[in-house]
């Protein structure tokens, strides 16, 4: 009837408010996933709170005017400036642990055996600043990977290497990819290291934003658009995908003397409508990448450094005065629960 439609039309926005709240997607239907919130107790998400509001006492951000902040379980990377958000961006970080890591980890460390190290993938919380931008990037793989990937994708498909643009060296010494035979290398005992050349298909995509961190982790753009439409964005093995990497670029190149959003779009092979600024770039070109080129990659030095800070917050008001909850994606509230609320 058109009081039922009626009826039902009124819940929709309230739904899709408290969705977005949780960090599902605002579809306005009632599935399991929404359903388990709903179910959710209230002294879980007081909880949640009191942990979160003990992880902001100890974060203390830039005396910057402009700063990069992603926060984890969110799988958003907010840009602030004058304490202000200017645009948020999906991210996608890396894949929680197994469920029996420790158990594996203990084993590990008791046999020394490295071939049964459980991976830890889990983007860490850090800060750093962002010192310059990667156009064109190589990508040279961990060896993890090749474990846990690659040499599984070369069984499976011996044209992989090629139709990947990758490059194979042994010993710091290019050899002929049509030479690899992994068949006769167990994926624990790879003599091999291979490095994706720049191009379509390239894992980092077309950009990566650096900033030194012992872990080695950084932003970067990806050809691997699915995971971007999902809630739960856990899918790398660790650095940050980024959906918009040129919006990102753009506003950090903001005042740059020498780059600017366009310059970077023609370097990666991005159409600019503008033959003026075309034919701008294409003179000046050869001064912009001298000193900062290798082959098809170029170095952008940002001259004037961004910090990120990388952080874990499961529960925050945001600029609505809403309250909004994500789950503990990484089990980092459950440890700390262990401290914060003892049990009597």
């Amino acid at each position: 009837s058109v009081a039922t439609d009626k009826f039902e039309a009124s819940l929709v926005e309230p739904i899709k408010t408290f969705q977005k709240a949780n960090g599902l997607l605002d579809d306005g239907i009632i599935g399991k996933p929404t359903i388990d919130k709903l179910n959710t107790k209230p002294v879980e998400y007081i909880e949640k709170i009191k942990l979160s509001m003990e992880r902001f006492r100890w974060s203390t951000y830039s005396d910057s005017s402009k700063y990069i902040l992603v926060n984890i379980p969110d799988f958003y990377l907010h840009m602030i400036d004058n304490g202000q958000e200017k645009f948020s961006i999906k991210v996608c970080t890396g894949r929680r642990k197994s469920d029996n890591f420790e158990e594996r980890m203990k084993y590990y460390v008791k046999n020394h055996k490295w071939q049964v190290k459980p991976n830890d993938w889990e983007t860490p919380q850090i800060w750093g600043q962002v010192t310059h931008m990667v156009l064109n990037p190589t990508w040279s793989v961990p060896p993890s990977i090749v474990k846990e990937e690659i040499y599984h994708a070369i069984m499976k498909d011996s044209t992989y290497l090629k139709k990947r643009n990758f490059k194979v060296y042994k010993n710091g010494k290019a050899v002929d990819i049509a030479s690899v035979n992994l068949r006769n290398y167990s994926p624990n005992k790879i003599p091999y290291s291979f490095v994706q050349d720049p191009g379509a298909g390239n894992a980092l995509g077309k950009i990566k934003f650096i900033f030194k961190n012992k872990f080695g982790v950084y932003l970067h753009d990806t050809p691997t658009r699915g995971p971007f439409s999902n809630s739960v964005r856990a899918v790398s093995h660790g650095c940050m995908r980024v959906e918009k990497p040129f919006q990102l670029a753009e506003y950090i190149l903001k005042g740059h003397s020498k780059w600017n959003a366009d310059y970077i779009k023609i370097e990666t092979g991005f159409a600019v409508p503008d033959n003026t600024i075309v034919a701008e770039f294409k003179r000046k070109r050869d001064d912009l990448r001298r000193g900062s080129s290798y082959g098809k990659t170029t170095e952008v030095k940002l001259e004037q450094y961004l910090p990120v800070y990388v952080d874990y917050f499961t529960a925050w008001v945001d600029d609505n005065g809403i309250v909004n909850f994500r789950p503990d994606i990484y089990s980092k509230d459950k440890i700390l629960s262990r401290f914060l609320f003892v049990k009597e």
